[in-house]
């Protein structure tokens, strides 16, 4: 590869790591990376409206893809306006590798006050990426590139930052790269010891439950979960983040736990004996602000996480292993069928989940609130809509979407960092990564007016999305709870959101307005009967 330059050494390293997709928006000082990228076909870059719009999109696609995504934004505003993003991709552990351009080096000697786009970029992504660095001589750009890759998803899985300055980009190497594939390690085999007292604990339980968490998807282990769950008979909760990973449809799925759980999930953990808990956090999400409303204060725990620091960080342990869920999984169900060869009689508990979940059901179609075109009565007839080939996103109205859908695939949204902004561009993400799903996007109106500009990257691109807007004219639930707490005065929360369907058919999807709940499931099955760019402007009562 002598007479190669940088910028083409990243893109051929890139494409050997099996990246087909680059999300992002050029700048003249990526140019030479955008050029390197343009001659190697089939790697495509999708170009965003907004960078925060890219980083979004690189979201959804490691999520559905499992595997890193990449991200190119330029010096400066580019840089900053992928920030969060990248903070969410921190905190939920999703393997994105963000590389950004710099101002030459020359005008980086002058100083970040003199230069076009200077500032601290590499001190700036240290505390919301697993590494931040910045090419200085071409010679490291080999080891440098190798070792931001294998990070993405080594031990806890998280977002790198790469900043190559723009003279560098077209500086030749002086000897050729090599980009043979290294082997994954192999994960280690959970000590025999830890697996005998874990399945000790679950067996002299009599009420113990599973708390699933995205370490469990992450893993590939969504299947060593339900087997798991039907040999012992365990009923299974998702965390806040983790809804779907366990499908809903299952006699011994909870649905997930903290806010957006329904009632009978918080029972049957307050029953609990024994929770065991695969790479779950225990946020504050996922145990309503911690506390003992959803993890009892009697209930022995057995957690298992690839993150020793998070081993008894938010409650205490009755037995922590550090390890993959699948091996630990694996593991336990071999130890566990040497002493109980047949599937446990469930002694109920499934049933109980159903009759529990059926008297949920029956209780809110009595609400009042199903009456209109409400939260309600759209998720009820969503829900009712979905075939299981659908893979969710949303913002705005997480907690609503989780409590009304019966997920089969996992729900994505920001977790724990609770952006909103996000779900359209999350959807699209997805999309790129799994064009076998019907993929939606569920978000309130205040949310996708963040984000709109977005339809225009998706027509642009073929990528097409069924988005479903909860319109309020509002930041509905700022403003529900500043009403409640304020004695009834509004500031802020309140918006101007123009007609969507029209708006919709500019960015070239099929607009369609809802104003009447008779309407919904027509519109609904026509949604998911297709593969269209649709767009459906629910308007509130």
């Amino acid at each position: 590869m002598a007479g190669t330059n940088v910028a083409d050494a990243l893109v051929e390293y890139l494409s050997t790591r099996g990246v087909e997709n680059i999300f992002g928006v050029l700048a003249h000082s990526s140019f030479a990376i955008g050029d390197a990228i343009a001659r190697r076909p089939p790697m495509r870059f999708i170009n965003a409206q907004h960078e925060g719009g890219a980083g979004n999109m690189a979201l959804g696609y490691a999520r559905a893809t499992k595997k890193p995504a990449v991200c190119l934004v330029s010096a400066g505003g580019g840089a900053t306006n992928i920030v969060t993003a990248v903070a969410q991709a921190h905190k939920e552990s999703v393997p994105l590798f963000v590389i950004s351009s710099d101002i030459d080096t020359a005008a980086a000697a002058k100083g970040p006050f003199s230069s076009f786009h200077g500032m601290e970029h590499v001190r700036l992504f240290q505390p919301i990426t697993k590494h931040s660095a910045k090419l200085e001589r071409i010679e490291e750009l080999g080891p440098l590139l190798d070792s931001l890759f294998r990070q993405t998803t080594r031990g806890r899985q998280g977002p790198v930052f790469l900043i190559i300055p723009e003279d560098l980009q077209h500086a030749q190497l002086p000897e050729p790269l090599s980009f043979a594939l290294c082997a994954e390690p192999v994960a280690p085999a959970m000590d025999a010891g830890a697996v005998k007292a874990a399945v000790d604990l679950l067996l002299q339980a009599k009420t113990p439950v599973v708390l699933a968490g995205t370490g469990v998807d992450w893993a590939g282990a969504r299947e060593e979960m339900r087997e798991l769950a039907e040999l012992l008979s365990l009923p299974v909760a998702a965390s806040y983040t983790a809804k779907g990973i366990f499908p809903e449809n299952h006699p011994l799925a909870l649905g997930c736990l903290g806010f957006g759980s329904r009632p009978y999930a918080r029972q049957f953990f307050q029953e609990a004996d024994l929770i065991l808990a695969l790479g779950a956090t225990f946020s504050e999400g996922t145990t309503m602000r911690f506390g003992h409303e959803i993890v009892p204060e009697t209930a022995k725990i057995v957690q298992i996480d690839t993150d020793p620091d998070e081993l008894g960080r938010n409650y205490p342990t009755a037995l922590s292993i550090t390890a993959d869920a699948k091996i630990a999984l694996r593991a336990i169900i071999d130890e566990a069928k040497k002493r109980q060869p047949k599937p446990a009689a469930d002694g109920g508990r499934g049933q109980a989940i159903q009759q529990a979940k059926q008297a949920w059901r029956n209780a809110m179609e009595q609400k009042p609130a199903n009456q209109g075109l409400t939260y309600e009565s759209v998720m009820r007839t969503l829900n009712d809509s979905l075939t299981g080939n659908e893979i969710l996103t949303t913002s705005g109205l997480t907690g609503d979407t989780l409590r009304g859908i019966d997920a089969v695939n996992p729900i994505i949204h920001a977790g724990e960092f609770r952006a909103i902004g996000t779900a359209l561009a999350t959807a699209m993400g997805v999309k790129l990564g799994r064009p076998d799903a019907r993929v939606i996007c569920v978000t309130g109106d205040g949310s996708f007016m963040m984000e709109q500009q977005e339809l225009a990257t998706a027509a642009y691109h073929k990528i097409s999305v069924f988005v479903l807007i909860l319109r309020n004219n509002a930041y509905g639930g700022m403003k529900r709870d500043q009403i409640k707490t304020y004695q009834g005065r509004v500031i802020g929360t309140e918006l101007f959101i123009p007609d969507l369907s029209r708006l919709a058919a500019l960015y070239g999807a099929k607009g369609v307005a809802v104003t009447r709940k008779e309407e919904l499931k027509p519109v609904f099955q026509q949604a998911l009967a297709s593969d269209d760019f649709v767009v459906v402007d629910v308007k509130l009562d």
